[in-house]
């Protein structure tokens, strides 16, 4: 491709980049307040702006998708890496985002390349959306361009620490998938996913002695 070649693809990507800033707009706009309405601790939409890592990854994304749309080599895996040092919150640019989308916390979560997430989701820290497996050819070598990642549906929440996994794993509208939960395939629309809790053992603290009575004011 010659300088000039280069200078109006580089015009046309530009062009259209600057025409899809209204609607990540609109996009943030829903972003912030899913953010205030999401979070009790919340007070306002300036401090969801100003303070939280998941409103700061999900507009670094929403920016990056768009330019991983118009087939922008690099420079969005960059923004998506910027963001994941400063957040911990690790978005793929080609993962397709609905609206009104919030991470509470946020840090430690993994969102893969293919994965495609409905409107009004939720998502805490720790949670993986992530490839089960990496096909590969008769040479062994990585197939590309084929979905690896889960789709959540609308009004899905993703409680902490949860891992979802698979290409071909749907999680309907409306689930819930509890903390802690490895998942490896689909779940129907309305449902609640809960792992078996742990048994638990409580004894007394051998180094902790006379500290009930002090604490009890004995």
């Amino acid at each position: 491709m010659t300088a000039s070649e280069c200078d109006r693809l580089a015009a046309e990507i530009t062009h259209a980049f600057l025409g899809r800033l209204p609607e990540v707009r609109r996009l943030l706009s829903l972003d912030v307040q899913a953010a205030l309405d999401g979070d009790p601790a919340a007070e306002h939409t300036d401090e969801t702006i100003f303070c939280y890592p998941g409103v700061m990854a999900i507009m670094v994304h929403r920016l990056a998708h768009e330019l991983y749309r118009l087939d922008v080599p690099l420079l969005p895996r960059i923004m998506s890496e910027y963001a994941h040092s400063i957040t911990g919150i690790d978005i793929h640019p080609g993962a397709e985002v609905g609206e009104s989308f919030f991470i509470d916390h946020g840090t430690g979560v993994v969102i893969g390349e293919t994965t495609v997430i409905g409107k009004h989701c939720k998502v805490y820290q720790g949670v993986t959306i992530g490839a089960k497996s990496f096909p590969k050819d008769a040479r062994g070598r990585l197939i590309r361009g084929v979905k690896r990642h889960p789709t959540l549906g609308d009004y899905v929440t993703v409680y902490a620490s949860a891992t979802i996994l698979g290409g071909d794993t749907v999680i309907g509208e409306g689930c819930v998938i509890s903390g802690g939960v490895f998942l490896t395939r689909s779940v129907p629309p309305g449902h609640i996913v809960r792992a078996i809790g742990p048994e638990l053992v409580v004894r007394t603290n051998p180094e902790a002695n006379g500290f009930e009575s002090h604490a009890s004011g004995i």
